[in-house]
């Protein structure tokens, strides 16, 4: 299955993942940095002020990752569960399996990213002070100006940025209603995108040299509001299905396929007979795999009437298994995260059902029909 992210490791236990999106940002800070030092530092070789670029957006990368571990890690103190961070495009976001339970945690979770920002910014500002050469001077003086800014937009009051989620715990505390609470913080996040939008279109075209700036300031805008609306219908979601159990909405009936059953006879008798996209492989009683379409498609049609499906179908991953006893909105979050229409629902290494992203969705329309 493809996936739209690279995973780098684990720092801490927590998994980081870098999406293909933020290679436009490192070569994009990269690009302008170096351009800005070659007017800054003048008589330096043209590949030395690409290195010096490509430096700056090294140490940005290591200060996101920081601002990122810090909520991790406080969201871990407070019970919350970190299914990992991801480096995208406009930063970075830690992906946390619950909400949290009150304000206050909800708050301290917020607020540290902004802080350790401000602390890098600090540190870095220090090093400047340092005699470490009019290069690297310059070098730290940008990333503590960085992390400054970054500090600032951050509590900006809306989400999905921090101040979002610090707008979010107030009132939250004030008003009791979690749900609320997401919905002010929401509006207030679409606000600050449509704002950024207006003063982009206006610094495109009042200012002749504000172009790009202009450009970047809508495009930021535009993210901060599908962003916003994103964090709020996430938060109905989550409402709709936390406390729901896997095993409730699963179909215990699972059409398998035994692992020596030929290509020919799986496309015949299973794919064009029953409306799914996929079968579990069983071999000695015991699931080895789901079988795809997509996979059959990969093997010569000449070799379906010769090739089992035992010896196609790829080895169970943990990212396609979930357990009976599972949060749905668990469930869902792992298919989003996959890719993938469907789990297993396994208990022990024995299959006991199969949950589909239809049957989630159809749970989720008749709670909203009914008002629940």
């Amino acid at each position: 299955m493809f996936s739209h992210s690279i995973r780098l490791g684990r720092i801490l236990g927590i998994e980081i993942d870098l999406d293909y999106t933020w290679f436009i940002i490192l070569a994009l800070v990269a690009f302008t940095f170096a351009g800005n030092l070659a007017r800054t530092l003048k008589g330096l070789p043209a590949g030395y002020y690409w290195l010096l670029g490509l430096l700056i957006a090294v140490l940005l990368f290591v200060c996101v990752i920081l601002h990122e571990l810090s909520h991790s890690i406080i969201a871990k103190r407070h019970g919350l569960g970190i299914a990992g961070i991801t480096l995208f495009l406009f930063g970075g976001v830690s992906k946390l399996v619950r909400e949290p339970r009150s304000a206050w945690s909800e708050l301290q979770v917020a607020i540290i990213g902004p802080l350790v920002s401000l602390v890098l910014a600090g540190i870095f500002f220090l090093l400047q002070l340092l005699p470490v050469g009019p290069v690297f001077k310059v070098v730290f003086s940008i990333v503590a100006i960085i992390n400054l800014s970054l500090a600032i937009f951050n509590l900006l009051p809306g989400l999905p940025l921090d101040g979002g989620r610090v707008l979010r715990a107030i009132v939250w505390a004030a008003s009791g209603n979690f749900s609320q609470a997401t919905r002010v913080a929401a509006l207030s996040g679409q606000a600050l995108g449509f704002l950024l939008i207006l003063g982009g279109v206006m610094t495109f075209f009042t200012n002749p040299r504000g172009v790009m700036s202009g450009l970047w300031l809508a495009f930021i805008g535009w993210f901060l509001i599908q962003a916003a609306q994103s964090s709020y219908q996430q938060t109905v979601l989550r409402r709709l299905l936390s406390g729901v159990r896997v095993s409730s909405l699963m179909t215990s009936e699972v059409t398998t396929v035994p692992a020596a059953t030929l290509l020919d006879e799986i496309v015949s008798g299973y794919f064009l007979t029953h409306n799914y996209a996929a079968f579990p492989v069983l071999r000695d009683g015991e699931v080895v795999g789901l079988i795809h379409l997509s996979d059959v498609r990969q093997i010569p049609r000449e070799r379906w009437a010769t090739t089992p499906v035992g010896e196609v179908v790829s080895s169970l991953r943990p990212e396609q298994v979930v357990s009976p006893d599972e949060d749905a909105w668990e469930a869902l979050t792992k298919m989003a995260s996959e890719n993938q229409g469907r789990l297993l629902v396994m208990q022990r290494n024995a299959l006991c059902g199969i949950l589909s992203r239809t049957d989630v969705m159809r749970l989720i329309r008749t709670k909203m029909e009914l008002g629940a």
